[in-house]
């Protein structure tokens, strides 16, 4: 037996034969009718539209085999996609390549095969269309000619399969920055425009004089905590706009965002007298958007920071049998309520609580951390008990 010939291009032909998400796929009434089709003209019991993946044949359409694919080494398909012209056998137990190939001396008997390569629109061949029967044959130049049509179509039909799942995607994706501008519309009508108004009434307020120092000290947290209320809402905002962009996963070393992530905080820990402690292992690694988890991360323990004072936050991870990470933010501040946790976790709104020392919050965080943890396969777990604090976990796969 002579096994088929990998062709020059291969690496090349396999990443488009990926792109196109076509293997393993439902079957589908075009292909079926395709391959009906071909059976009818060629006068055969066996028709198929194969796809050549690494090392396997897989069938996207199958008419008379009870399989759906085979060992691409004992493949006649793998043959044929080393050439653009039909590939024929017309009796195999007297073609050296075939007499004492499985597909020959065992089920189903190969004696016939024609097989019309399938090519993609960038001109890589993925499969064939074929013909088969478990007696010799010969084929007509009508039949033959039929089998290249047919085998252009299919061609065409991968390529429409393409540009729709493209069109698919593409009206995914504007339905989902329609609706973001309509939630981001409305966070900026509703809260937006409260610090800005709270801000507006304080300066312009006749109670107010700014040459009296008493005056002026009064304003001032008022003023901060305004300030602080407007930068956190936008910089939610900027991050929930970069995320309708394309998600970048890479491979990212835990232990390197965490530590990044909370020497971000040190100094607001301390300013509540809190103690900060986050550690992770230092071989730990996953596959991830980094900006998002950064964002996970900062959100998680800037919440934690917001409802303690005079306690301790810690950021740990704990690996599963399951080869998963559990990335935990834990805080013994405190803590929810049972009816405030079971409105959180029902998802359905927006929730903003104040924090220890009054800290707004714009309850967009909590709301993104969601959607960013969604992208990544997995979601938020909280679990709180009030006056002894919360914990926040989610998983992630190990890379």
């Amino acid at each position: 037996m002579q096994k088929p010939d990998i062709p020059d291009n291969e690496n090349e032909r396999l990443k488009e034969l990926r792109r196109l998400n076509i293997l393993d796929s439902e079957k589908e009434k075009d292909f079926d009718d395709l391959v009906e089709l071909a059976s009818i003209i060629c006068g055969v019991p066996i028709s198929l539209v194969t796809l050549i993946d690494a090392d396997r044949q897989w069938f996207k359409s199958n008419k008379g085999l009870k399989v759906d694919s085979t060992h691409r080494d004992i493949s006649f398909c793998g043959h044929a996609i080393n050439g653009d012209k039909v590939f024929i056998i017309e009796n195999a137990v007297e073609d050296n390549r075939f007499f004492d190939n499985p597909l020959v001396t065992e089920n189903p008997n190969i004696r016939f095969y024609a097989g019309m390569p399938i090519k993609s629109e960038n001109g890589f061949n993925l499969g064939t269309l074929c013909v088969m029967d478990s007696k010799p044959k010969k084929l007509s130049e009508h039949q033959i000619q039929a089998l290249k049509i047919l085998g252009g179509q299919a061609s065409k039909l991968i390529e429409l399969r393409d540009k729709k799942n493209e069109l698919e995607i593409k009206n995914e994706k504007l339905e989902s920055l329609n609706h973001l501008n309509n939630q981001i519309t409305s966070i900026i009508s509703h809260d937006l425009k409260g610090p800005i108004n709270s801000l507006r009434t304080y300066m312009n307020s006749k109670y107010i004089d700014a040459n009296n120092p008493e005056d002026l000290a009064q304003l001032f947290p008022l003023v901060k905590n305004n300030l602080n209320n407007l930068h956190e809402l936008v910089e939610n905002l900027l991050e929930w706009s970069r995320s309708t962009n394309d998600v970048n996963f890479t491979e990212v070393k835990v232990q390197d965002l965490v530590l990044e992530v909370c020497n971000l905080f040190e100094g607001n820990a301390k300013e509540k007298n809190n103690t900060l402690k986050c550690k992770a292992e230092a071989d730990i690694k996953v596959i991830a958007d980094l900006a998002m988890m950064r964002f996970v991360m900062r959100n998680l323990i800037n919440n934690a920071l917001k409802f303690t004072e005079n306690g301790k936050i810690k950021v740990e991870t704990e690996i599963t049998e399951e080869g998963k990470v559990i990335i935990k933010v834990v805080d013994n501040g405190v803590g929810i309520s049972k009816p405030l946790l079971e409105r959180i976790k029902l998802k359905d709104k927006k929730i903003t609580t104040k924090g220890t020392r009054n800290e707004k919050g714009t309850g967009l965080g909590l709301q993104l951390i969601r959607e960013f943890l969604s992208i990544h396969k997995t979601e938020l777990k909280i679990e709180s008990e009030e006056n002894k604090g919360s914990t926040f976990s989610f998983v992630l796969p190990l890379a």
